[in-house]
């Protein structure tokens, strides 16, 4: 039952993020990954 929460919150914030930046969550993760490793 936890799992299906889960996903479910993922979801929803995925698709608050895609309203708000026009990207996907994990696109989202990337892109903050890549400007962190660019930054050091």
């Amino acid at each position: 039952m936890g799992t299906i929460i889960g996903l479910l919150i993922l979801a929803g914030v995925d698709v608050l993020l895609k309203r708000k930046t026009g990207l996907h969550l994990h696109q989202w993760i990337a892109k903050k990954y890549s400007d962190h490793q660019d930054n050091k």
